[in-house]
């Protein structure tokens, strides 16, 4: 399928992920507060995305799920927010799309899928994340020591700005987020 020029121009960067576009991010989650998983859900749909069948949860029946996730359409792209439980205080979060071809071709601009996932960041508090194509995530924070062997692994890493200058040539600060207060390193 060809992608209208006039969509094309709207997005400034091609991301090589295969089977799914995945903005993993490492934060807490105090059993005191709110759950990541219903203020991600409130923040996309806050930005346009709309539920797309039930949630789906599992736990023990009090405090957090251990995973809790909804299947949201957004610009017309299939989304799915996650968010699992790994440790103690320790909350992995996840905003997933499709391949980035797919996404490109949302009726949306890669500005509007930047906001969207800053949004989502914000929400979940995250400390630190990556771009993946379905890659695990380091739940260490990022030291600039540690930049560039993730830069490796990862399509992007989310920093925080004060990390963000550790990748010297090994990244380009591609966007800054101002929400969550990351920015995305891209290799």
């Amino acid at each position: 399928m060809s992608v209208p020029a006039a969509v094309r121009a709207r997005w400034r960067v091609h991301l090589p992920t295969a089977l799914e576009t995945r903005v993993r991010a490492i934060g807490g989650a105090d059993p005191r507060d709110p759950w990541p998983s219903a203020r991600a859900l409130d923040a996309l749909l806050a930005a346009g995305a709309v539920r797309d069948g039930p949630p789906r949860a599992v736990g023990a029946g009090a405090g957090p799920p251990l995973i809790a996730s909804q299947r949201l359409r957004w610009a017309g792209v299939e989304l799915e927010v996650e968010c699992v439980t790994l440790a103690e205080g320790v909350m992995e979060s996840n905003l997933v799309a499709p391949s980035w071809d797919e996404l490109t071709r949302s009726a949306a601009g890669e500005d509007a899928w930047w906001e969207l996932a800053d949004a989502f960041l914000a929400a979940v508090d995250a400390r630190h994340g990556a771009l993946v194509d379905g890659e695990a995530v380091e739940v260490e924070e990022p030291t600039p020591s540690t930049l560039r062997a993730r830069l490796r692994r990862h399509l992007g890493l989310l920093v925080p700005e004060s990390v963000a200058g550790g990748a010297g040539a090994a990244a380009d600060a591609y966007r800054r987020l101002p929400r969550s207060g990351l920015v995305l390193l891209l290799r």
